[in-house]
């Protein structure tokens, strides 16, 4: 990701977005609100009354079937802004938020969002920017979960990641942020242990390192031919 928000083509499904200054929706007066890890925010088809700004912790996007099937989406990170999708549609929530870690967020009220989108163009552009990325992510996941294999799953989501946060290293690419493998299998659509099994695999061919909820990618190269098998 650039200074101007611009990001790759298909943007890694954990959305992080630092840079972002949401000052004008929390200046007339926004509620701290907290949140303990696996809490729901809001469930899918509840009216949207407010949207959250994450200013710590990291929250989960997903859909669910009327059968109770999750398929998750994304997980937005600090700085992120959650409940906006639905906020100019019917009113509904489309999509169930729940916390993936504790988290601390401020509560804006929908008309207080709508308000500020009309009067500031640069947080229009910010919003643009978020729902434009989610988009994004929504129509990768569909391809991933769609026609990938379990290893192809996990290995696009570390080539994201590199892509999207990598740093580099003498020792590789290290991944800025880190992720758990229940993230990582929520998002991958994969069990905990079928996601810890391809990590395992992954890091005994030396294409990666994982230590602890920190990766670093040794071989990106390699990654990335084997994303490209989809």
């Amino acid at each position: 990701m650039n200074k101007n928000g611009e990001t790759a083509i298909s943007p890694s499904a954990w959305i992080e977005v630092p840079h972002f200054d949401w000052k004008i929706l929390t200046a007339e007066g926004a509620p701290t609100v907290r949140f303990t890890k696996g809490q729901t925010l809001f469930s899918q088809g509840d009216p949207v009354s407010h949207v959250l700004v994450v200013e710590e912790g990291r929250v989960r996007l997903l859909l669910l079937s009327e059968a109770g099937n999750e398929k998750h989406l994304a997980i937005v990170g600090t700085h992120g802004l959650v409940g906006e999708c639905s906020a100019f549609l019917d009113g509904r929530h489309s999509v169930t938020a729940v916390a993936s870690s504790d988290v601390v967020a401020r509560q804006v009220e929908r008309q207080q969002l709508l308000r500020c989108l009309e009067r500031d163009p640069e947080c229009l552009r910010q919003v643009l920017w978020l729902m434009n990325v989610k988009l994004r992510v929504l129509a990768h996941q569909n391809l991933l979960l769609s026609q990938a294999t379990a290893a192809q799953r996990v290995i696009h989501h570390l080539v994201q990641l590199a892509e999207t946060y990598g740093e580099a290293q003498a020792a590789g690419v290290a991944i800025r942020i880190s992720f758990t493998h229940q993230e990582m299998a929520n998002i991958a659509g994969l069990s905990r242990v079928m996601t810890s099994n391809v990590l395992t695999q992954l890091q005994d061919r030396g294409l990666i390192e994982m230590v602890k909820s920190h990766c670093v990618i040794r071989d990106l190269d390699g990654l990335r031919r084997r994303a490209l098998a989809l």
